[in-house]
C-alpha cells in the first residue's frame, strides 16, 4: 500500500484526535449550545486557569534494599542510580507505588541495579544524562520497563515534572509517593525522602517517523512563583486578544483598507488583487473592498478529487447546512474540490482545472504538453469547466493543478557538484503519490526532464521539441557530447545511457536542462492560461498549489503569467517557506491547503521549550495559534486554506461538528482580520526595549550533502548540495541578550551584541549535534543584522557551516515576551 502525505495526515490526526479528545472530558459542543465564556462568543476557550499544583508530603518509611540509597535532589539533573525490572507487564508501576506506600518489604525484590553503560550523556533533547531504552530492552520493539529510586530533599522547593521520554513511541508515567505526576506538572515537596517510580513503555517502529531513539531522562526542574504568573499571564492575554478581536467589526476594518491604483489586478466587478499603499497584498471583493481569505477545501460527497470521483451531488439542503456551518465558523471560502452544487451558495469559491489529468502522458499523469491532443483536452475541460463560472461573481479564480514537478534534477536552493558528467541512481524505484510525475524504471529519480525527453520514442512531440532544442544549440552529436561529457555515438545513446539508470549532471548540461524547463513551463502555463480566458476572462489565475517551492528555473516563468501563485503547507514554518516562495516571485500568494495537526506541529520542537519538552497536543496547541498569528502578518500572503471538509462518512466527522477540531480554527478566524489590518501599516521606529524568548530562522543556514554514486569506478563521486533552514531560540531582556543560543540539537552562545536604534546585530557560534531526524554533527557562525518592527525582526545572515559559507535571510520574532525556559 502506498502511505502518500495525505494518508499519513489522516492517521496521524486519527491519532491524536484520540489524544485531545482525553484532555477535554466534557461532551462535545453542540449546535445549540452556549458559549463557554462570559463574553457569549461562540467556540473561545474557557478563561486560562492559574496551573494547579500538587503538594506531595514526603513518605514516612522506606523499604529497606541495601542495592538502593536515597539521592540527594540536584535541579534539572538525572540521576544514574536506578533499580529496574525488564520487561514489565503493563501496571506494574501503580503496583509497584502501591507496594512501597504500604511498606511492603518484598516490594523490591523483582528489580535489580541498572548498569552505567545503559546511560548516555549529554543526551538529546536538553544535552542531560538518559537511560537508553533501546539498549536496554536490546533493541527489541514493545518493551514495557520499571524503575525506581529514592530521591531526598532537604528543604521545600516547588518543582516541575520532567520524564524525558523521548523518541520511538516512548509513553510514561511517573509515580511520586504513589502519585501521579504527568509530565510538566507543578508539585510542592518537603524535606524528606520521596519515592519515585517509573513505568515506560517504548513502542514499535514507524515507516512514517523514523525515530533515531528511545530514551528516558526524568528529573525535576525548580521555578519560581514569579516564572509561573508570567507565563500565566502570557496566557491570558493570548486568550484575552483572541476575545476582543472576535468582537471586532471586521467588515470596518476591511473597508478601510486603500489600495494603490497600479498594483490592481483582475476585472472590476469580479474578485481582484491588489496591494494596499503600505505595501500589503489582499484579495478585492466585487464590491471593492479587501477581502481576507479563510477558506476550506473539498466540499463535495466524499471520495478523492472532488468530481473526479464521480459521486452524486449532496442535497441542496446538505450543501446549504455545509455552508452555514463553515460561516458561523468564521470561514469564508471554499477551497479545491469543492463541487457545483455549492457554487450558488453566496460563498466565495475557487476552481481548480487540473491539467495534468488531461493525457496524453509520457508518465502516469505527466502530461505532453507539446502534444495537439493534451493542448485540445486542455481546451475541451476549460470549456466544459469554465464555461458556467464565467459570470459568478463569487468565483475567486482557477487553479492549475496541484502539487505537480516539471522533472526538476534539484529543489530550490538545492545545487549539483558534479565531479563525474553522470552518477548512477542506487536508492528505490517507486511511484510518488506526492510529488508527481510518477517514476517508472525509464524516470528513476533525480533525472532530467532534458534528458527524459530525448530518451523517449523519436515521433513523439516532447522528444521531437527536445532535439529541436539540442538542434539550436549544437551543431553535431560530438559538439553536444563534448559539451556534457559523455559519450553520444547516436541519438539512441541517451536513451541507453537512461536506461542504464544514469543521470546526466554535468555543468552545461544542467544549464540546458535549465533552459529546456524553462521553455517547458512557459508552454504549459500559455496553453493553460489561454484556454482558461478564452472560456472566461473574467476571473483571476491562482498558480499551481505548489507542494514546496520549485527550482528557479519555474518560477522565472510564472512570476511573467501568474496574477496570483499558490503554496500548499503542513508545516510550522509557515511563514518562513512562504517568504522564501515571496522574495523570489514577489506576487501574492495564496495558500491552497494547510493542516495544523501535521507532525511538525506535534513533534518537531521549538527552539526553546521547558525541560524534556511540551507534550505533543500542548506542543500543537501553541504552534498552530502562533503560526496562524505570523502568516497573517506576512504582507504577500492573502489568506489560508484548512485541508480539508469532513463531510458525510468521514470518521473524524459523521455528519457532525467535532468542536475539539473546529473551536481552534474559529479563534484563528476570529484573528485573522485584525492581524491582517494591524500589519498593514508603515513599519514602528520606536519600540520598547526587545523583551522575551526570541526564535529566529537562517534560511539557507545549513547544509546537508548527499553523495551521488558516480556511474564508473574510476570517476569520483559527485554531490547533492541542499541549504536548508536553521532554527534557534536567543532570550533577550531589556535589549540584553543571554549567552546561550538554543535549538533542536543544537549548542552555542552569543559572541557579540549591538543595537543602534531598530537595527541589532549578532554574532553567534553554534555546534550542531544529532537529534530524533538527523545524524548531522556541524559547526558553524553566522553574522545577523535584523531591522525590528515591533515583533518582528528581519534581516540577513552572512557565515559558515562546517567551513562552507552560507548567506540569506534571517527571520525572527518575540515568540512570547516571557523569557524563562524553565516552565
Amino acid at each position: 500500500m502506498k502511505l502518500t502525505r495525505r494518508f499519513l495526515l489522516s492517521l496521524s490526526t486519527v491519532l491524536l484526535y484520540g489524544i485531545w479528545k482525553k484532555s477535554y472530558p466534557k461532551p462535545l459542543l453542540s449546535q445549540n449550545e452556549e458559549s463557554n465564556n462570559n463574553y457569549n462568543i461562540p467556540g473561545i476557550d474557557p478563561k486560562p486557569q492559574r496551573p494547579k499544583i500538587i503538594t506531595i508530603e514526603p513518605t514516612k518509611t522506606i523499604v529497606s534494599d541495601e542495592r538502593i540509597e536515597p539521592v540527594e535532589f540536584i535541579d534539572d539533573t538525572v540521576t544514574k542510580k536506578w533499580l529496574y525490572k525488564t520487561p514489565a507487564k503493563p501496571g506494574d508501576g501503580a503496583m509497584l507505588s502501591l507496594s512501597l506506600q504500604e511498606q511492603r518489604q518484598d516490594s523490591l525484590e523483582t528489580l535489580k541495579p541498572l548498569p552505567q553503560n545503559q546511560i548516555i550523556a549529554n543526551s538529546f533533547p536538553d544535552f542531560t544524562d538518559a537511560i537508553d531504552l533501546k539498549k536496554l530492552g536490546k533493541d527489541k520493539q514493545k518493551k514495557h520497563s520499571l524503575f525506581y529510586n529514592i530521591v531526598s530533599f532537604d528543604k521545600p522547593q516547588l518543582l516541575r515534572m520532567c520524564h524525558g521520554a523521548i523518541g520511538l513511541n516512548v509513553k510514561a508515567v511517573v509515580f511520586v509517593n504513589n502519585e501521579i505526576v504527568k509530565h510538566g506538572e507543578l508539585i510542592r515537596v518537603k524535606p524528606g525522602l520521596y519515592h519515585i517510580v517509573i513505568e515506560v513503555y517504548h513502542g514499535e517502529r514507524t515507516t512514517f517517523l523514523p525515530w533515531k531513539m528511545a530514551r528516558l531522562a526524568p528529573r525535576f526542574t525548580i521555578v519560581t512563583e514569579t516564572e509561573i504568573e508570567e507565563v500565566y499571564q502570557w496566557k491570558l492575554s493570548q486568550w484575552q486578544q483572541t476575545i476582543d478581536m472576535a468582537k471586532i467589526d471586521d467588515t470596518r476594518l476591511l473597508a478601510a483598507v486603500q489600495f494603490n491604483s497600479k498594483t490592481l489586478r483582475g476585472k472590476e466587478g469580479f474578485f481582484r488583487v491588489g496591494q494596499s499603499i503600505n505595501g500589503k497584498w489582499w484579495f478585492i471583493d466585487p464590491q471593492g473592498k479587501a477581502f481576507y481569505h479563510r477558506g476550506c477545501t473539498g466540499l463535495n460527497a466524499g471520495g478523492s478529487g472532488g468530481r473526479r470521483a464521480n459521486l452524486p451531488p449532496v442535497s441542496k439542503n446538505t450543501a446549504k447546512t455545509w455552508v452555514n456551518y463553515l460561516r458561523e465558523w468564521g470561514f469564508n471560502a471554499m477551497g479545491s474540490w469543492t463541487t457545483p452544487e455549492f457554487f450558488d451558495q453566496e460563498m466565495a469559491f475557487t476552481e481548480i482545472i487540473e491539467t495534468y489529468y488531461e493525457e496524453p502522458w509520457l508518465v502516469t499523469k505527466f502530461p505532453d504538453v507539446w502534444h495537439p491532443e493534451w493542448v485540445e483536452n486542455v481546451d475541451k475541460k476549460c470549456q466544459k469547466l469554465c464555461t458556467p463560472l464565467k459570470n459568478n461573481k463569487m468565483l475567486l479564480g482557477y487553479f492549475l493543478d496541484n502539487e505537480r514537478g516539471f522533472m526538476s534534477m534539484t529543489k530550490i536552493h538545492q545545487t549539483i557538484v558534479p565531479n563525474a558528467p553522470t552518477y548512477r541512481y542506487d536508492g528505490p524505484i517507486k511511484s510518488d503519490d506526492v510529488q508527481l510525475p510518477a517514476e517508472p524504471k525509464l524516470n528513476p529519480r533525480g533525472i532530467g526532464l532534458l534528458q527524459f525527453c530525448l530518451s523517449q520514442e523519436k515521433d513523439i512531440p516532447a522528444a521531437i521539441k527536445a532535439w529541436q532544442f539540442i538542434d539550436d544549440r549544437y551543431s553535431s552529436l560530438e559538439d553536444l557530447a563534448k559539451s556534457w561529457g559523455i559519450n553520444i555515438a547516436s541519438e539512441n545513446s541517451i536513451r541507453e545511457l537512461t536506461l542504464r539508470e544514469e543521470i546526466i549532471i554535468s555543468n552545461n548540461y544542467q544549464q540546458d536542462n535549465y533552459q529546456f524547463i524553462k521553455e517547458w513551463v512557459e508552454q504549459y502555463y500559455r496553453i493553460c492560461i489561454e484556454k482558461i480566458k478564452k472560456y472566461d476572462p473574467n476571473h483571476l489565475i491562482l498558480g499551481c498549489r505548489w507542494g514546496s517551492t520549485p527550482e528557479k528555473a519555474v518560477l522565472e516563468v510564472e512570476k511573467e503569467w501568474g496574477e496570483v501563485v499558490s503554496r500548499n503547507n503542513y508545516r510550522a514554518n509557515f511563514y518562513e517557506f512562504f517568504d522564501e516562495f515571496y522574495q523570489e516571485v514577489k506576487h501574492p500568494i495564496l495558500n491552497g491547503e494547510i493542516s495544523t495537526w501535521s507532525d511538525h506541529y506535534t513533534l518537531f520542537r521549538n527552539p526553546i521549550e521547558p525541560p524534556g519538552g511540551y507534550e505533543p497536543e500542548t506542543r500543537q496547541k501553541i504552534k498552530a495559534h502562533e503560526t496562524m498569528n505570523r502568516i497573517f502578518s506576512h504582507p504577500g500572503v492573502l489568506g489560508y486554506t484548512k485541508y480539508r471538509w469532513h463531510g458525510s462518512d468521514d470518521k473524524l466527522w459523521n455528519n457532525r461538528p467535532l468542536f475539539n477540531i473546529i473551536n481552534p480554527l474559529r479563534q484563528i478566524n476570529y484573528r485573522s482580520v485584525s492581524m491582517a489590518t494591524a500589519w498593514d501599516t508603515t513599519p514602528e521606529k520606536n519600540h520598547q526595549s526587545l523583551q522575551g524568548q526570541i526564535f529566529i530562522t537562517l534560511i539557507n543556514g545549513s547544509i546537508d550533502k548527499q553523495i551521488l554514486k558516480p556511474a564508473k569506478i574510476e570517476d569520483e563521486p559527485s554531490f547533492k548540495i541542499s541549504r536548508n533552514h536553521l532554527a534557534i531560540g536567543l532570550i533577550c531582556e531589556d535589549d540584553q541578550w543571554r549567552k546561550v543560543v538554543y535549538g533542536e540539537g543544537i549548542k552555542g552562545e552569543v559572541i557579540n551584541s549591538k543595537i543602534e536604534q531598530n537595527e541589532y546585530q549578532l554574532t553567534l557560534k553554534i555546534q550542531k549535534f544529532p537529534t530524533l531526524f538527523s545524524d548531522i554533527k556541524a559547526e558553524a557562525n553566522y553574522q545577523l543584522t535584523l531591522l525590528r518592527n515591533r515583533t518582528k525582526l528581519e534581516g540577513n545572515f552572512i557565515g559558515t557551516y562546517n567551513q562552507q559559507q552560507v548567506s540569506g535571510r534571517a527571520i525572527a520574532y518575540v515568540h512570547r515576551p516571557v523569557a524563562t525556559v524553565r516552565y
